[in-house]
């Protein structure tokens, strides 16, 4: 069972995931209940295979800070997401029927097959995705991000803790890109199935091995280390889904077999407590906490 899971849960899920959203949009279900069901069946599963196989013990769920992602998952997300839908989602249709108009043709290929149109929306996305995500790490807006990054263990809930605010810039910054170029809501939803599945994966608490799977997409071997404490390997492997564009830019980095990262994950600056309201709190207190570290 181990070995399954080691070498085959990863890749097995991904193309489930996506291959199932796919079949599921081509036979007429709605984009928002197919990404729902997604969810709903991989949160499940990640949290069964969590605690029948961790790979670190230590990394198991505590019930206050899964409480607090709990959170996240329920308000942190999903709030930003659906004032995005009534604002930006508009101004933004509207600007790519204007631009199509005066170009006279369509900007997105809606004449494709759906999965090659999915392939399409995972590339540009993640390459808008690739910028924010490195701004955030390489700007003033650091502390915003480190909410995500102030866990010190990994399990897969990790991936849905990101502060509201930085929800409007990740959200609003990768998926207006695709709004724009008027991406088809079926290709949409397949992109957002696959990177919910993704992430779930990179943050699990299960040891999986993805060989050459990691020169294309950001395995959870490369995820990892961009969780570590070290400002030298957190500042690399910002890909969600992909690994191509740190690749092309010149921040990739491969994980060390010889380090393990079982104790090196969280901030490197302070300790955070793992409460929701800590973490709403912690970009506007951030200063005074190093302050009071330097004392």
């Amino acid at each position: 069972m181990e070995a399954i899971v080691r070498y085959g849960f990863y890749p097995f899920v991904l193309f489930a995931a996506a291959t199932g959203a796919v079949l599921a949009l081509q036979s007429g279900t709605p984009p928002t209940l197919v990404v729902a069901a997604a969810s709903g069946i991989l949160i499940p599963v990640c949290l069964t295979m969590e605690l029948v196989l961790p790979e670190t013990p230590r990394w198991r769920l505590q019930r206050g800070e899964a409480f607090a992602d709990l959170l996240h998952m329920l308000l942190s997300s999903p709030i930003p997401m659906a004032i995005l839908q009534a604002t930006l989602f508009v101004a933004a249709v509207a600007a790519s029927g204007a631009i199509s108009r005066a170009v006279g043709f369509g900007l997105w290929p809606t004449d494709w097959p759906l999965a090659a149109q999915s392939l399409l929306a995972i590339a540009l996305a993640e390459l808008a995705n690739y910028w924010i995500h490195r701004g955030l790490h390489e700007s003033r807006l650091w502390p915003l991000h480190a909410v995500h990054h102030c866990s010190r263990r990994m399990y897969f809930l990790i991936s849905m803790r990101k502060h509201p605010l930085q929800s409007f810039l990740t959200y609003g910054g990768r998926l207006s890109l695709l709004w724009l170029l008027g991406a088809t809501p079926e290709s949409i939803a397949v992109y957002t199935v696959f990177v919910t599945a993704n992430s779930l994966l990179q943050h699990a608490n299960l040891r999986m091995e993805t060989g050459p799977l990691g020169w294309v997409l950001a395995t959870p071997e490369l995820h990892r280390l961009h969780h570590s404490r070290r400002p030298d390997e957190l500042d690399t492997n910002y890909g969600d889904s992909l690994i191509v564009w740190d690749r092309l830019f010149g921040s990739y980095r491969a994980p060390d077999p010889a380090r393990p990262m079982h104790d090196a994950i969280g901030l490197p600056e302070i300790e955070v407590p793992q409460t929701y309201l800590c973490h709403l709190k912690l970009p506007f207190v951030w200063k005074r906490l190093h302050e009071a570290r330097g004392r």
